[in-house]
């Protein structure tokens, strides 16, 4: 592994800065600070339902925050795809939970 100093971990990943509003930018890339503020915005404009519980809402929460750190370094961006799978369980494990009120231990397949 490569030590790297402050200043460097600091720099933009150039691979993220190809990605527009407008699509991947073969011969383009955005500034630093656009790029920020539109990755940003892409995950911002994601709500969930308000009858999501707490513990999923925060992990989604989580992922929000951390998004835009691919801007410095594009691997982020498939650790929150990665994650984000694991969300979605989560969800699903707590819907299932509450369609059988807590007692899914007790169904008997």
């Amino acid at each position: 592994m490569e030590i790297k100093t402050l200043a460097q971990l600091q720099e933009p990943d150039s691979r993220t800065l190809r990605f527009t509003p407008h699509g991947l930018g073969v011969t383009v890339q955005m500034r630093p600070e656009d790029s920020a503020r539109f990755q940003q915005e892409v995950v911002a404009s994601l709500e969930l339902a308000p009858a999501v519980a707490d513990g999923t809402r925060m992990s989604f929460e989580d992922l929000r925050k951390i998004f835009a750190y691919g801007v410095l370094c594009y691997e982020i961006f498939t650790m929150v795809r990665d994650h984000a799978l694991l969300v979605i369980e989560q969800a699903l494990r707590d819907r299932f939970l509450e369609w059988h009120r807590g007692t899914a231990g007790d169904v008997h397949l």
